[in-house]
């Protein structure tokens, strides 16, 4: 897959009403050039949120499958960029639901590297995603979700069907894990995960 900056998502130029349309029609060009735009994208939170390449592979599928099938349902309410976004996370989260798999020690790509800047300045990429990885699932997911994507805790909540205390509880304890690998390695400041300044809890 190409890589992609997480950071921009945001910013990819959604496919014209035309194009859509096509694609939710069935189109094969027309949706194989919205595959091609977004793979990046999809690719990097799949990773984020699993922390292997594989998995990620998996999940990146199975979030396109979704956005072929559910695609004739968009109706623009949001960008489409904002909803095959949450189509990737969800997909994610339910395949780490099902899996249960741990991380495998990997070679850290790009994408995910270029999580540094808002987890923390002055901090190795690599040093951040390998302690991000390293969490315990239970962590390390609401964490990600929290602090690398900013969803609020309603919606990882219902994401991760678990009640809205406990991944308050967890998203701390994740901050607190992370805070003490990083200073075990020498490589973290004293507030927040790596060094950020964690989201308002509020």
């Amino acid at each position: 897959m190409a890589t992609s900056n997480i950071h921009k998502w945001a910013s990819l130029p959604d496919p014209s009403p035309a194009e859509l349309a096509r694609a939710a029609e069935g189109d094969a060009q027309a949706f194989k050039l919205i595959l091609e735009r977004y793979q990046g994208m999809v690719y990097s939170v799949a990773y984020n949120v699993l922390g292997n390449h594989t998995d990620a592979e998996d999940a990146a599928q199975e979030a396109f499958l979704r956005c072929y099938r559910k695609l004739p349902q968009f109706r623009s309410e949001a960008t489409f960029s904002t909803w095959l976004f949450r189509l990737a996370l969800t997909a994610s989260v339910d395949y780490k639901r099902r899996e249960r798999r741990h991380p495998e020690p990997v070679e850290t790509p790009e994408m995910a590297a270029e999580a540094a800047p808002q987890l923390g300045e002055g901090v190795d990429a690599a040093t951040i995603v390998a302690a991000l990885h390293d969490l315990p699932d239970d962590y390390r997911v609401p964490t990600v979700l929290r602090d690398v994507y900013g969803l609020p805790y309603q919606e990882i909540a219902a994401a991760t069907g678990r009640p809205l205390g406990t991944v308050k509880v967890m998203v701390h304890r994740g901050r607190a894990s992370l805070r003490l690998k990083l200073r075990a390695e020498g490589a973290g400041p004293e507030q927040g995960p790596a060094g950020a300044r964690p989201r308002s809890d509020t």
